[in-house]
């Protein structure tokens, strides 16, 4: 729990037996159930050991991880949930009440890097040779097909 304490998560206790972890802004929460559970209620039910949540109230993505997750795999996920950094993602595949709590800022690809002398120079002689390989015609498929065969036409007289 030490990433939520040291990325200012606040820690408060919602009812008896749980502990709960909130964001700074109360868009995301890590709860932690406290006491002996049903082993197949966690797997069935939202009564997990430990419940993620994010996004305003109402439409939230959830996570639940019973008893039997290891430790460090609920720490590993606990950071990246509380991590700071912005994530990439498609504006209008977001639900539209996430676009109004998200901070949005778009994101334009890198330009290629400047050519170096050596680039310059591998392109200017390139262009002074003939190219090796000309124009080939490259055979295509279709998936079409042909009308049947006409039998070959009969000289001579029918009997």
């Amino acid at each position: 729990m030490e990433p939520l304490f040291d990325r200012g998560w606040k820690l408060c206790f919602p009812h008896g037996g749980v502990m709960e972890f909130r964001s700074a802004d109360d868009l995301a929460g890590v709860q932690h159930t406290q006491g002996s559970l049903d082993h197949e209620r966690e797997l069935t039910t939202l009564d997990a050991r430990w419940y993620l949540w994010g996004g305003p109230a109402g439409p939230r993505w959830y996570a639940t991880a019973s008893s039997n997750t290891p430790v460090p795999l609920v720490t590993a996920i606990t950071t990246a949930v509380s991590d700071p950094a912005p994530l990439p993602r498609w504006k209008d595949a977001m639900p539209r009440s996430l676009r109004e709590t998200a901070q949005l800022t778009p994101v334009t690809p890198p330009r290629p890097p400047a050519p170096t002398p050596l680039d310059v120079q591998r392109n200017t002689a390139r262009v002074g040779r003939s190219p090796v390989l000309g124009t080939v015609s490259i055979p295509r498929w279709s998936t079409t097909s042909r009308p049947p065969a006409l039998p070959p036409a009969r000289t001579g007289p029918r009997r």
